[in-house]
Parts: C-alpha cells; sequence; structure tokens
C-alpha cells in the first residue's frame, strides 16, 4: 500500500493565505518547503530534521533495501551523495552528539523540509524525451552498458511526485515522531505549505507518517482525533517572486552553464564515440546525467538506474 492509500478515507483541512504579513522569503529553495511548528509555552531547544526515507512501518529498516528510515539512502554512495539537489536523503556522520545535555529538555521542535523526490518538470521532462528520440532515431547499435538504451521508454511523468518521494516524507514523520516523541505525543503539529501540489502532498505525507508513529506508540495515552491535521497554504507567488523574477532570477542556471562547459565536453566526447551517430549536445549530456537520478527515484524502492552507469565516479563528483 503506497503512501497515496494510506489512510485515504481521511481528509485534510486547508486553510489559503492570500496576504502573508511575514518578511519576503529571498532563497527560491525556501518557496518549495513547508514549515512544521510544534507549539509549547517557552522555547528550550530548536532542531532542525532532514529527510528519512524507508519503509511505511512507524518501527525498523527495510531488510531488503538500502534506503532506510533511520540511515537514508545509502545505495552506491560514490555517486548517489553526489546527484546534488536531486539526491535522496542520505545520513552524514558526525562527531557531534545529538543527544539531549543534562539538565535539559524539549519544548519546542521545528522541521524546514523540501518536498519529497519527484518527476522532471514539465520544460525538462519534453527535453528529456526528445534526448532520449533524438539517440534512437539516429544511434544503430547500442552495446556494452548503453545496451539497455535501445530498449528504453521514456515513462518520467512531471512536477508530482514519485511514490518513492511519497514514501520519503511518510519516513520523515515516523522519524520525527520517534525522535520527539516525549514532546510529540501529546501536541497537535502545526503544518505550513507552499502552494505547489507536490508541496501540498509532501506535507500530507509527513502529517501520514507522523499520524501512523503517534498510533504505533503504545505508551502514549494522548487520543489523535485532531488527525487529519489542517494544513496552512500560503502560496509561494503571493509571498515573495521578487527574487524568482528579478535581475539575480537566473543566476543558478547561469552558473551551471558555466560549469557544464569546463567538465561536460570530455564526457560529451566519449560517449559521441561510444554512439556513432549521436551527436550530443553539452546539455544533452547533461540531460544523460540527469536521467541517471530522475529514474532511481522513479523506483519505489530507489532501484539505481541504467543511467548511472554510463558516468564514471569522478565525472558524478564533478556533477554534484
Amino acid at each position: 500500500m503506497g503512501p497515496r492509500q494510506l489512510f485515504a478515507n481521511q481528509e485534510h483541512k486547508y486553510v489559503a493565505l492570500g496576504e502573508h504579513k511575514e518578511r519576503p522569503l529571498t532563497d527560491r529553495r525556501w518557496s518549495k518547503s513547508f514549515l512544521l511548528f510544534i507549539t509549547t509555552i517557552t522555547l528550550v531547544a530548536f532542531a532542525a530534521l532532514v529527510f528519512i526515507f524507508g519503509r511505511p512501518s512507524p518501527h525498523g529498516d527495510a531488510p531488503a533495501s538500502c534506503d532506510t528510515i533511520y540511515h537514508g539512502y545509502q545505495c552506491q554512495n560514490d555517486i548517489s551523495h553526489y546527484w546534488g539537489q536531486y539526491s535522496p536523503y542520505f545520513l552524514v556522520p558526525s562527531d557531534i552528539s545529538d543527544d539531549v545535555p543534562n539538565g535539559c529538555s524539549i519544548t519546542f521542535a521545528q522541521i524546514l523540509s523540501r518536498h519529497g523526490a519527484r518527476d522532471p518538470t514539465a520544460s525538462k521532462t519534453a527535453q528529456y524525451n526528445a534526448t532520449i528520440h533524438k539517440l534512437q532515431a539516429n544511434v544503430k547499435n547500442f552495446t556494452g552498458p548503453y545496451a539497455f538504451l535501445a530498449d528504453y521508454e521514456y515513462r518520467l511523468g512531471a512536477d508530482q511526485l514519485t511514490v518513492f518521494g511519497q514514501q520519503e516524507l511518510v519516513n520523515s514523520g515516523i522519524k520525527y515522531y520517534d525522535r520527539y516523541k516525549e514532546l510529540a505525543s501529546r501536541l497537535v503539529p502545526f503544518v505550513r505549505s507552499s502552494g505547489q501540489a507536490r508541496v501540498v502532498e509532501s506535507a500530507q505525507n509527513w502529517t501520514q507518517g507522523f499520524h501512523a508513529a503517534k498510533l504505533a506508540n503504545q505508551v502514549s495515552k494522548y487520543a489523535d482525533a485532531a488527525y487529519p491535521y489542517p494544513i496552512v497554504v500560503i502560496p509561494e507567488t503571493d509571498v515573495c517572486n521578487a527574487f524568482e523574477n528579478g535581475s539575480d532570477g537566473n543566476i543558478a542556471s547561469k552558473a551551471q552553464a558555466q560549469w557544464a562547459a569546463v567538465f561536460i565536453p570530455p564526457i560529451r566526447t566519449r560517449i559521441n564515440a561510444a554512439l556513432p551517430g549521436a551527436n550530443l549536445t553539452v546539455m544533452e549530456t547533461v540531460h544523460m546525467m540527469d536521467l541517471c537520478p530522475f529514474n532511481t527515484v522513479a523506483s519505489p524502492n530507489g532501484t539505481i538506474s541504467g543511467f548511472c552507469a554510463l558516468f564514471t565516479e569522478e565525472e558524478w563528483h564533478q556533477y554534484g
């Protein structure tokens, strides 16, 4: 059963705000995130929690997968941890203890979370599809690691969460509840989301995981009658669009193009030599690399895509 079917009969309440008095957000990544607050009288400690992946069960890791609730995505770390913003969550080792110091207690906890793994955007999915069609129309023989491309069918969607991405947020809710159980077991979370469908759905998935963990917590003496929790939706275009529409709106794409012009040409030369007739451009070569993480998270279990083996570890480190 997937996250969309979990608690299928429950309906969330939404509050859409047209105007918002908060200070404008200045980072595009913030506009694609949702905030969760557990409110109490005083603030003793603040904790930020990153995504945790795994199975939908409130406790324990999936034995057949290298993607788990408590350690995140650990499949072929030498490449999968270098996919930039497309990498699934993975636990970063730290020498700093996350234990609560003696004499302290947590009375407030907050999470700032990006949406779950998704399909490419509509414009990118069209470009990726065109790149595949170009290859299959112009290349006569696909051999070695490229053999799978002969029969590859482009089936990625556009903009929506994948099943893997839905589960990502369910697991995040489970992990969050388990970590702050003493506080979370007796309080109702406040959830805020921006307006994009995949962000709202990510918020829903998070609450599903949180609620499931709360129900599974046999020591909890508190009912969860407030579920499904209300989700306050603040459309990002109503908050701040000056950054994306201003003079610096293309700063990321410009920087990416400059770096691609440095590290992609040798990769492009190698692939075009291995696939006579391909004649890939610099950007089409980048598209081929992008298809590695996107096809990986399109798999419900995060199975590494065949596209990933077309590039070396060093090339992935340059990519990410």
